[in-house]
């Protein structure tokens, strides 16, 4: 089997096993499904170019969305583009009504806490592994839940959920 070929089937893999997700913490992230589409592409061009062996499958998911978030700052600072998606679409991508709801009302949330509340509650990090992913402090993480969770319950009682 030549090299490229091998590369192929494991960005195939990853991508068969992480695109999905890597393709919501995107939309939240960024707001706009195309520009997501973008964003996971870009991430498994970065992963084929990184060429490194992880540790296990935590590690190498953790990876991933680690660099996703990058990319996705990345992209927020550089372009003027408002964050927007139409709320059908996005509960489409959702894996089920709940799932919908809450990433209808992170999207309302500032950049900041949509990210901690993203990866703590749907993606299921700890405190712990949340810090890591975005380069902050475990206490910044905790003040961003505690803020993010209460606009979030303001907003979610404004819409009547």
């Amino acid at each position: 089997m030549q090299p490229y070929d091998q590369a192929y089937k494991d960005v195939e893999k990853i991508f068969l096993r992480y695109g999905p997700m890597l393709y919501r913490v995107a939309v939240v992230m960024l707001g706009n499904c195309h520009d997501a589409e973008d964003m996971v592409q870009d991430v498994l061009i970065r992963y084929m170019e990184h060429k490194k062996d992880f540790r296990d499958e935590t590690h190498e998911k953790a990876w991933l969305i680690r660099v996703t978030v990058n990319l996705c700052k990345t992209r927020l600072l550089f372009t003027r583009k408002h964050p927007q998606i139409e709320l059908s679409e996005l509960t489409a991508y959702s894996r089920n009504e709940e799932e919908g709801h809450l990433m209808e009302g992170l999207l309302k949330l500032s950049q900041t806490y949509r990210t901690v509340l993203l990866l703590y509650y749907v993606m299921g990090y700890s405190i712990r592994e949340t810090a890591q992913i975005l380069y902050t402090t475990e206490s910044a993480v905790k003040k961003r839940l505690e803020r993010g969770r209460k606009k979030f319950r303001e907003i979610m009682e404004q819409e009547g959920v």
